[in-house]
């Protein structure tokens, strides 16, 4: 079974540089990505209902890219492994579909920042 988490709003979920290597997905609320470049807080992205992050970490080796903290009160599926992310697909297959538009949609835009 999976873990669900209930965070109130402002609260950190990882911390930029932490080993931690679960998924999340947002079943409530938002949560903000943000990395600290020369002291400041620079924001990467805003994940909304129905949209996962953390997933990098889960299939590379390498500690956090950035921090996550709950914009507003968020309900979270927290998958610690890939195995409790084959039986979240085997539940949802949907979801599968989903991981891989978002995640091209994410290469896309890293792409297109860099060009």
């Amino acid at each position: 079974m999976l873990l669900t988490k209930k965070l109130q709003a402002g609260s950190l979920i990882f911390s930029e540089g932490s080993a931690d290597k679960s998924m999340y997905i947002v079943m409530e609320g938002s949560v903000k990505l943000s990395v600290t470049h020369h002291g400041m807080e620079l924001e990467l992205a805003v994940i909304h209902k129905n949209e996962f992050f953390g997933e990098y970490e889960m299939f590379h080796n390498k500690p956090r890219s950035s921090s996550a903290r709950a914009i507003t009160n968020v309900r979270l599926v927290h998958i610690k492994n890939r195995m409790q992310l084959d039986q979240f697909i085997g539940q949802y297959p949907a979801f599968s579909g989903k991981m891989v538009r978002m995640m091209g949609e994410r290469l896309a835009n890293t792409n297109a920042s860099l060009l």
